[in-house]
Protein backbone atom coordinates (compact mmCIF):
# COMPACT_ATOMS: atom_id res chain seq x y z
CA UNK A 1 0.00 0.00 0.00
CA UNK A 2 0.95 3.66 -0.36
CA UNK A 3 2.63 4.74 3.08
CA UNK A 4 0.37 6.80 5.39
CA UNK A 5 1.43 9.23 8.09
CA UNK A 6 -1.24 9.66 10.90
CA UNK A 7 -1.62 13.01 12.76
CA UNK A 8 0.62 11.68 15.89
CA UNK A 9 3.00 10.88 13.30
CA UNK A 10 3.23 7.30 12.81
CA UNK A 11 3.99 5.88 9.30
CA UNK A 12 1.90 3.28 8.25
CA UNK A 13 1.57 0.50 5.32
CA UNK A 14 0.57 -2.93 4.30
CA UNK A 15 1.72 -5.56 2.54
CA UNK A 16 0.25 -8.83 0.82
CA UNK A 17 1.90 -11.91 -0.74
CA UNK A 18 0.51 -14.92 -1.99
CA UNK A 19 2.67 -17.68 -3.84
CA UNK A 20 1.73 -20.42 -6.18
CA UNK A 21 4.52 -22.95 -5.86
CA UNK A 22 4.37 -25.62 -8.96
CA UNK A 23 7.20 -28.82 -8.49
CA UNK A 24 7.31 -31.39 -11.15
CA UNK A 25 8.01 -34.49 -8.60
CA UNK A 26 9.56 -36.65 -11.14
CA UNK A 27 12.49 -38.69 -9.48
CA UNK A 28 11.92 -36.57 -6.58
CA UNK A 29 11.15 -37.52 -2.64
CA UNK A 30 7.91 -35.28 -3.21
CA UNK A 31 4.44 -36.96 -3.16
CA UNK A 32 2.88 -36.64 -6.34
CA UNK A 33 -0.37 -34.46 -4.81
CA UNK A 34 2.32 -32.23 -3.54
CA UNK A 35 2.82 -30.46 -6.97
CA UNK A 36 1.34 -27.28 -6.42
CA UNK A 37 1.14 -25.42 -3.18
CA UNK A 38 -0.95 -22.05 -2.15
CA UNK A 39 -0.03 -20.08 0.43
CA UNK A 40 -0.11 -16.22 1.58
CA UNK A 41 0.88 -14.28 4.36
CA UNK A 42 -0.81 -10.04 5.28
CA UNK A 43 1.86 -7.50 7.13
CA UNK A 44 1.06 -4.57 8.30
CA UNK A 45 4.16 -2.27 9.32
CA UNK A 46 4.05 0.80 11.25
CA UNK A 47 7.10 3.17 12.77
CA UNK A 48 7.25 6.39 14.82
CA UNK A 49 10.32 8.57 13.60
CA UNK A 50 11.52 10.83 16.41
CA UNK A 51 14.28 13.64 15.39
CA UNK A 52 16.05 16.18 17.75
CA UNK A 53 17.60 18.82 15.45
CA UNK A 54 20.99 20.38 17.25
CA UNK A 55 23.51 22.80 16.31
CA UNK A 56 25.97 20.14 15.48
CA UNK A 57 24.00 16.85 15.27
CA UNK A 58 21.25 15.22 14.24
CA UNK A 59 19.82 12.41 16.12
CA UNK A 60 16.92 10.06 15.11
CA UNK A 61 15.28 7.56 17.12
CA UNK A 62 12.75 5.29 14.98
CA UNK A 63 10.83 2.09 17.26
CA UNK A 64 9.26 -0.02 14.36
CA UNK A 65 6.89 -2.74 14.23
CA UNK A 66 5.70 -5.38 12.32
CA UNK A 67 2.52 -7.76 12.36
CA UNK A 68 2.58 -10.99 10.38
CA UNK A 69 -0.58 -13.27 9.68
CA UNK A 70 -1.07 -16.54 7.30
CA UNK A 71 -2.55 -19.49 7.72
CA UNK A 72 -0.63 -21.88 10.19
CA UNK A 73 0.35 -24.50 7.53
CA UNK A 74 3.79 -23.93 6.43
CA UNK A 75 5.63 -26.63 3.95
CA UNK A 76 8.88 -28.20 5.52
CA UNK A 77 12.01 -26.15 5.60
CA UNK A 78 13.72 -26.90 9.05
CA UNK A 79 16.40 -27.72 7.63
CA UNK A 80 17.13 -25.24 5.16
CA UNK A 81 19.47 -22.95 6.26
CA UNK A 82 18.09 -19.19 5.97
CA UNK A 83 20.41 -16.10 7.24
CA UNK A 84 18.67 -13.92 8.84
CA UNK A 85 20.00 -10.00 9.83
CA UNK A 86 18.72 -6.46 10.22
CA UNK A 87 18.66 -6.72 6.20
CA UNK A 88 15.18 -8.64 6.09
CA UNK A 89 14.28 -9.32 9.16
CA UNK A 90 11.11 -6.97 8.19
CA UNK A 91 10.80 -8.77 4.75
CA UNK A 92 7.55 -10.17 3.99
CA UNK A 93 9.43 -13.29 2.19
CA UNK A 94 12.27 -13.27 4.99
CA UNK A 95 12.42 -16.58 5.46
CA UNK A 96 10.74 -19.22 2.83
CA UNK A 97 11.15 -19.95 -1.06
CA UNK A 98 8.79 -21.50 -1.77
CA UNK A 99 6.02 -20.94 0.88
CA UNK A 100 5.18 -18.45 2.86
CA UNK A 101 5.39 -18.43 6.89
CA UNK A 102 2.76 -19.47 8.44
CA UNK A 103 0.99 -18.77 11.77
CA UNK A 104 1.09 -14.97 13.65
CA UNK A 105 4.00 -13.34 14.94
CA UNK A 106 5.13 -9.83 15.84
CA UNK A 107 8.90 -8.29 14.97
CA UNK A 108 9.68 -5.16 17.33
CA UNK A 109 12.57 -3.15 16.98
CA UNK A 110 14.06 0.10 16.95
CA UNK A 111 16.96 1.89 14.71
CA UNK A 112 18.97 5.25 16.36
CA UNK A 113 21.63 7.21 14.60
CA UNK A 114 23.60 10.44 15.01
CA UNK A 115 24.36 12.56 12.01
CA UNK A 116 26.80 15.52 11.81
CA UNK A 117 25.51 18.15 10.31
CA UNK A 118 28.97 19.84 9.39
CA UNK A 119 29.81 16.87 6.91
CA UNK A 120 26.42 15.36 6.18
CA UNK A 121 27.58 12.30 7.63
CA UNK A 122 26.38 9.01 9.51
CA UNK A 123 28.90 8.79 12.13
CA UNK A 124 26.99 6.13 14.27
CA UNK A 125 23.85 4.21 14.31
CA UNK A 126 22.42 1.49 16.20
CA UNK A 127 19.71 -1.18 14.78
CA UNK A 128 18.02 -3.94 17.34
CA UNK A 129 15.34 -6.23 16.36
CA UNK A 130 13.22 -9.43 18.02
CA UNK A 131 10.63 -11.67 16.93
CA UNK A 132 7.98 -12.93 18.87
CA UNK A 133 5.11 -15.99 18.18
CA UNK A 134 2.13 -16.92 19.81
CA UNK A 135 2.59 -20.47 18.62
CA UNK A 136 5.80 -22.35 17.27
CA UNK A 137 6.27 -23.45 13.72
CA UNK A 138 8.31 -26.27 13.80
CA UNK A 139 8.23 -26.19 9.86
CA UNK A 140 10.53 -22.83 9.91
CA UNK A 141 14.45 -22.94 9.89
CA UNK A 142 16.16 -24.23 12.64
CA UNK A 143 19.19 -21.44 12.30
CA UNK A 144 17.72 -18.35 13.67
CA UNK A 145 15.09 -19.10 16.06
CA UNK A 146 12.03 -17.61 13.98
CA UNK A 147 10.12 -20.19 14.00
CA UNK A 148 10.24 -20.68 17.72
CA UNK A 149 8.39 -18.06 20.41
CA UNK A 150 11.40 -15.81 21.31
CA UNK A 151 13.82 -15.46 18.28
CA UNK A 152 17.03 -14.47 17.80
CA UNK A 153 17.99 -10.96 18.96
CA UNK A 154 19.40 -9.21 15.50
CA UNK A 155 21.70 -6.15 15.74
CA UNK A 156 23.48 -4.03 13.77
CA UNK A 157 26.40 -1.21 14.95
CA UNK A 158 28.17 1.29 12.36
CA UNK A 159 30.52 3.59 13.65
CA UNK A 160 32.15 6.30 11.25
CA UNK A 161 33.85 8.90 13.71
CA UNK A 162 36.05 10.17 11.01
CA UNK A 163 36.73 9.85 7.39
CA UNK A 164 39.69 7.64 8.23
CA UNK A 165 37.92 4.47 10.21
CA UNK A 166 34.76 3.06 9.64
CA UNK A 167 33.10 -0.30 11.87
CA UNK A 168 30.46 -2.25 11.10
CA UNK A 169 29.04 -5.05 13.31
CA UNK A 170 26.69 -7.58 12.73
CA UNK A 171 24.96 -9.72 15.19
CA UNK A 172 23.00 -12.84 16.21
CA UNK A 173 22.36 -13.57 19.92
CA UNK A 174 20.03 -16.33 20.76
CA UNK A 175 17.45 -15.93 23.13
CA UNK A 176 19.03 -17.16 25.95
CA UNK A 177 21.38 -14.28 25.89
CA UNK A 178 24.54 -16.32 26.37
CA UNK A 179 25.26 -17.63 22.68
CA UNK A 180 26.22 -16.07 19.81
CA UNK A 181 24.73 -17.81 16.67
CA UNK A 182 26.22 -15.39 13.87
CA UNK A 183 28.62 -12.02 14.10
CA UNK A 184 30.65 -10.43 12.09
CA UNK A 185 32.99 -7.19 12.33
CA UNK A 186 34.38 -5.16 9.68
CA UNK A 187 36.72 -2.46 9.90
CA UNK A 188 38.19 0.09 7.49
CA UNK A 189 41.33 1.96 7.49
CA UNK A 190 42.33 5.13 5.12
CA UNK A 191 45.39 6.91 5.02
CA UNK A 192 46.17 8.87 2.06
CA UNK A 193 46.75 6.49 -0.36
CA UNK A 194 46.89 3.36 1.83
CA UNK A 195 44.10 1.14 2.89
CA UNK A 196 43.43 -1.74 5.15
CA UNK A 197 40.59 -4.01 5.96
CA UNK A 198 39.98 -6.45 8.31
CA UNK A 199 36.55 -8.91 8.17
CA UNK A 200 36.44 -11.40 10.97
CA UNK A 201 33.55 -13.70 10.34
CA UNK A 202 31.64 -16.38 12.92
CA UNK A 203 28.76 -18.72 11.70
CA UNK A 204 27.54 -21.21 14.35
CA UNK A 205 24.42 -21.03 13.14
CA UNK A 206 25.17 -23.75 9.90
CA UNK A 207 25.75 -27.00 9.54
CA UNK A 208 29.49 -26.20 9.13
CA UNK A 209 30.77 -24.00 11.59
CA UNK A 210 32.67 -20.85 9.88
CA UNK A 211 35.24 -18.46 11.45
CA UNK A 212 37.59 -16.48 9.54
CA UNK A 213 39.78 -13.42 9.79
CA UNK A 214 40.29 -11.88 6.83
CA UNK A 215 42.88 -8.82 5.87
CA UNK A 216 43.71 -6.52 2.45
CA UNK A 217 45.57 -3.87 2.67
CA UNK A 218 45.99 -1.74 -0.88
CA UNK A 219 48.42 0.84 -1.43
CA UNK A 220 47.46 2.77 -4.78
CA UNK A 221 50.88 4.54 -6.07
CA UNK A 222 49.00 6.83 -8.33
CA UNK A 223 45.57 7.22 -10.33
CA UNK A 224 46.75 4.20 -12.36
CA UNK A 225 48.81 1.56 -10.43
CA UNK A 226 48.34 -0.33 -7.33
CA UNK A 227 49.77 -3.23 -5.05
CA UNK A 228 48.03 -5.09 -2.85
CA UNK A 229 48.31 -8.15 -0.39
CA UNK A 230 45.42 -10.08 0.97
CA UNK A 231 45.28 -13.04 3.75
CA UNK A 232 42.70 -15.30 5.61
CA UNK A 233 43.14 -17.33 8.79
CA UNK A 234 40.64 -20.33 9.30
CA UNK A 235 39.81 -19.52 12.50
CA UNK A 236 38.59 -22.89 13.55
CA UNK A 237 40.97 -25.43 11.61
CA UNK A 238 43.59 -22.41 13.12
CA UNK A 239 45.25 -22.63 9.38
CA UNK A 240 46.18 -19.66 7.30
CA UNK A 241 44.66 -20.58 3.85
CA UNK A 242 46.11 -18.19 1.31
CA UNK A 243 48.51 -15.39 0.96
CA UNK A 244 47.63 -13.04 -2.10
CA UNK A 245 50.09 -10.64 -3.70
CA UNK A 246 48.51 -8.48 -6.53
CA UNK A 247 50.06 -5.82 -8.42
CA UNK A 248 47.44 -4.07 -10.87
CA UNK A 249 46.79 -1.32 -13.22
CA UNK A 250 43.72 0.07 -14.15
CA UNK A 251 42.48 2.78 -16.24
CA UNK A 252 38.67 3.54 -17.79
CA UNK A 253 38.58 0.80 -19.92
CA UNK A 254 41.44 -1.80 -18.86
CA UNK A 255 42.66 -3.63 -15.80
CA UNK A 256 45.60 -5.82 -15.67
CA UNK A 257 47.07 -7.28 -13.02
CA UNK A 258 49.69 -10.07 -11.68
CA UNK A 259 48.63 -11.98 -8.79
Amino acid sequence: SYPEITAGGFYNNYEFLVKNSNLNNKNSTYKNNENIYLSSIFQYNSSLPLIKEGKTYQKILKPKISLKLAPTHTKDNRNIETKIDMNNIYSINRLTDNSTEGGFSITYGGDYSIFDNNNSNEIFSLKVANNLRLEENDDLSNSNQVGEKTSNIFSEIVFNPNEYITTKYNNSLESNLADISYENLITEFKINNLVTKFDYLNENNTTIKNSYLTNATTYSMDKFNSLSFSTRQNKTTDLTEFYNLMYQYKNDCLAASIA
